[in-house]
């Protein structure tokens, strides 16, 4: 049983990343980015005693002032994706109960709002980084050098981005924008500003762009590959955790509803179990230990970063939960 719940695990986690890839593109060809430039230049114009109201400007524009109403929200609703997580849950749900030889009726109102509560959260939490990463990388625009048309294309490069991939990206082009200004001037001099706000691959990238030199219009296009590529690994992450987080929730919900009808003893235990490689980490690597025995099925682990119900324990775990009894 446990391997379906896998291989459902990993069809719908393709499935969401195409759902979100689907939602991202609607929305980026959505964003009226000459809008956002005149707003820019308007800015511009009116100095920095207006830069508060232009903001907030910036922030209906873009519908980060409400992040699970706008653009981006309505594109990931209107997709299929995710009617779909509602089945998969049901699904997953019923195998984990079928363990204990049960039934489940999975449309059960606990097991409705357990599923119910578990997309909302994944929805909420995606929608509200992205929303952050986007208002974030709008008030910076705000002050940045560059044309209105430049910044704004900053603005909508950060479309379904994190906070810190948003940030990293804006380093790129403070730094780019410093090459053109003086193209003379070193690259380590240049980069020693985005120390701590880029990667050593982003950084490597950067050196090799100041060093064959590239001109602004070059630098417009590397922002716009690298945000697809951040955009991409950020797309297959949320996928991949939302798709295991979901998956274990719905386990949970299985395994609770075949206890209440007796299919499981009232002392059912689960046990909390790593990858068992080179990969896992540390923190992950102790939580069997700290919960020798085992928990209830409506009690939480006990983990190094607080109480966890459910794996995964934080962005890319793949540990999982499994019942078992105690020694």
């Amino acid at each position: 049983m446990i391997d379906l719940i896998d291989q459902l695990t990993a069809r719908q986690e393709a499935d969401l990343k195409e759902t979100i890839d689907a939602a991202l593109d609607d929305a980026i060809a959505l964003f009226d980015v000459l809008a956002v430039a005149a707003l820019m230049a308007n800015a511009d114009d009116e100095g920095p005693e207006a830069r508060d109201h232009y903001a907030d400007q910036l922030a209906t524009l873009t519908s980060t002032d409400d992040p699970e109403q706008g653009q981006l929200a309505d594109a990931l609703d209107a997709a299929s994706g995710l009617a779909a997580l509602a089945s998969f849950f049901a699904a997953v749900a019923a195998l984990a109960a079928a363990q204990a030889r049960h039934v489940a009726n999975t449309n059960a109102a606990d097991a409705v709002t357990a599923r119910d509560n578990a997309i909302r959260s994944f929805r909420a939490a995606y929608l509200h980084e992205s929303a952050k990463a986007l208002r974030d990388t709008a008030e910076r625009m705000l002050t940045a050098r560059g044309s209105a048309d430049s910044r704004a294309a900053q603005i909508r490069r950060a479309i379904g981005l994190s906070v810190a991939q948003a940030r990293s990206l804006h380093a790129i082009r403070e730094a780019l924008i410093a090459h053109a200004a003086e193209p003379a001037r070193g690259a380590e001099s240049i980069l020693v500003a985005a120390r701590g706000s880029i990667t050593a691959a982003q950084r490597q990238m950067l050196a090799k762009a100041i060093r064959v030199g590239t001109s602004p219009e070059q630098a417009e296009k590397l922002l716009d590959r690298h945000a697809k590529a951040l955009r991409q690994a950020r797309t297959k992450a949320v996928a991949g955790n939302a798709a295991h987080q979901i998956a274990e929730t719905a386990k949970l919900t299985g395994w609770q509803i075949a206890q209440r009808f007796g299919a499981l003893p009232a002392d059912q235990r689960r046990f909390w179990r790593t990858a068992r490689d080179e990969r896992v980490r540390l923190a992950h690597a102790q939580v069997p230990g700290m919960n020798r025995n085992g928990v209830p099925l409506n009690q939480p682990f006990a983990t190094p970063l607080g109480p966890c119900f459910t794996p995964p324990l934080e962005a890319g775990c793949r540990c999982k939960a499994t019942l078992g009894r105690a020694a």
